[in-house]
């Protein structure tokens, strides 16, 4: 009688810690969706950096001469002046 009693306890306080897990669980998602929607928002405010920006133009190309004409126009600057 008294293992079974203990088994019981046992079981209910398991229980409980699940629930109470599960709780923090959806609290939690809720908070990283929160940052999921506002990395999404300042991601798509952000300006490219210069580096960014000429690895793009570069990743365009199309061939290999297409390629080196982008590199020489980007070691001339064509990305770094400013106006």
């Amino acid at each position: 009688m008294r293992l079974l009693h203990g088994c019981r306890l046992f079981v209910a306080l398991v229980n409980k810690l699940c629930l109470i897990y599960l709780q923090h669980r959806e609290v939690n998602e809720k908070r990283f969706t929160m940052f999921k929607q506002l990395k999404k928002i300042t991601g798509a405010l952000r300006v490219p950096s210069v580096e960014e920006r000429e690895m793009n133009y570069l990743n365009g190309s199309l061939d290999r001469i297409d390629l080196e004409y982008r590199q020489r126009q980007v070691d001339r600057g064509l990305f770094r002046n400013s106006f």
